[in-house]
């Protein structure tokens, strides 16, 4: 085997690992939901069904990383890439990170609980598997080793040159993702054909949305709770739920995740240009240069 093969194999690796670990939680996690949203109905041969799972962060970020993944295993050879291909890098490492940083952080307490509702679950092939277990399974492969994964494989092979060339036209490029999700989030249930039998509260499988800002920005309660209370909470802010306020909770929202992105990706460019700087700087062959 050449050196050029062995260097195209060392990519391909941690990239076919990330896609295992992005399409098997995201079938885990939809037996995982069925089985513990009963009451919801819920149905995994149904379209609406998935246009709802990827509203989730972490599936929203299956859905950049495998195309991304299955691409970069095609483009293993090459040696330079445009600056598309580093914009979409960059896009899918801040994604990734993102969803293992919030997670790791706090989002598996607040998750945790749904793992005990339902002692067993009952799996294609695996028969009755502990709830726990397939919790935790798809949760480490999802936030833990998936992010890791292309954190290094972005860190080791990517490119930024061309983001430093043009680093306002990048950042505009890069903030489309929130961009996108944002519509994609607000837009989807207001597709009449997929939202059938609305539930009693708006927070509920189908036509709900996975977190409380996207309710108040459509000025809706977020849950049961705040509407039996009629007035909906988020620490220091208290108020009916109306257009007015959706206005405030939109602009909070935009303005705190484009400030986000913003800075991860001033963050990680600056980072891999100092990789590569110290990199090129140590190369056996550009020292013996320099020296003569």
């Amino acid at each position: 085997m050449t050196t050029q093969q062995k260097k195209s194999t060392k990519k391909i690796i941690p990239l076919l690992i990330i896609i295992f670990s992005h399409i098997f939680p995201v079938i885990l996690s939809a037996f995982y939901d069925q089985a513990t949203h009963t009451s919801h109905n819920v149905k995994l041969t149904e379209l609406r069904y998935w246009l709802w799972a990827f509203t989730w962060w972490s599936a929203w970020t299956s859905l950049l990383t495998v195309p991304w993944a299955i691409y970069k295993i095609f483009a293993s050879k090459r040696k330079k890439s445009g600056f598309g291909e580093q914009i979409w890098d960059l896009i899918v490492v801040e994604t990734n990170l993102l969803g293992g940083v919030i997670f790791c952080g706090g989002g598996f307490y607040l998750t945790l609980h749904t793992a005990f509702k339902k002692p067993m679950i009952t799996y294609p092939l695996l028969g009755d598997v502990k709830t726990i277990y397939i919790w935790l399974f798809y949760n480490f492969f999802w936030h833990v080793l998936a992010p890791g994964l292309v954190f290094y494989y972005f860190w080791k092979y990517c490119q930024v040159d061309k983001l430093a060339k043009k680093k306002w036209l990048g950042l505009v490029a890069n903030l489309s993702n929130p961009t996108i999700y944002l519509f994609y989030l607000m837009l989807r249930p207001l597709v009449s054909s997929f939202s059938k039998h609305p539930p009693s509260f708006p927070h509920k499988y189908p036509p709900d949305y996975p977190y409380p800002p996207f309710f108040w920005i459509r000025g809706e309660y977020a849950n049961g709770t705040e509407q039996r209370a009629g007035r909906s909470k988020f620490l220091g802010f208290s108020w009916p739920p109306s257009w007015q306020a959706g206005i405030i909770w939109l602009i909070i929202t935009v303005v705190f995740w484009y400030t986000v992105f913003s800075l991860l990706f001033h963050f990680l460019v600056k980072l891999k240009l100092r990789r590569d700087h110290s990199n090129q700087k140590n190369s056996p062959i550009l020292s013996l240069n320099w020296k003569k």
